[in-house]
């Protein structure tokens, strides 16, 4: 293991590619994020899991999706996005931008996490004008019976 990742640091090195601080991702089951950097002519974009695999890549324009079409690219502004999320897209990514003449390396922590309850959810709680107004009437029933 530790031979890869020394490989993969010498390479990194040699092609001169800068790097930069990871950038966090927040996303939703079920929706879509989009990384920030973008790619015009050439580059790819890798998840970082244990075994890291190239999820998108685009060479000279044309853009190729390794995710059963849920990773996009915008030939207009060059943005990657993954739609359709899920919690196992939840990891650090790469994106390889090879469109100038140094490469450029931006990485990303990506956190998806459910949406959160809507407003018609069924275990809502009860809001506090209810129960101020329940606590009143059985106060008022018993001041009576008593």
């Amino acid at each position: 293991m530790r031979s890869i990742i020394s490989i993969v640091l010498l390479l990194l090195i040699g092609l001169g590619v800068s790097s930069a601080q990871y950038v966090v991702l927040n996303g939703v089951v079920g929706q879509s994020v989009a990384f920030p950097d973008a790619v015009k002519k050439s580059g790819t974009l890798t998840h970082q899991g244990d075994s890291p695999q190239t999820i998108g890549d685009v060479t000279r324009g044309q853009f190729r999706d390794y995710r059963e079409g849920r990773v996009h690219w915008n030939s207009a502004t060059g943005l990657f996005s993954i739609s359709g999320l899920k919690m196992e897209d939840s990891g650090m990514y790469a994106l390889l931008n090879n469109d100038a003449e140094r490469r450029k390396l931006y990485q990303y922590q990506m956190d998806v996490g459910a949406a959160a309850p809507s407003s018609a959810d069924p275990l809502k709680p009860v809001g506090m004008f209810s129960i101020v107004n329940c606590v009143l009437v059985v106060c008022a029933v018993l001041g009576y019976l008593g």
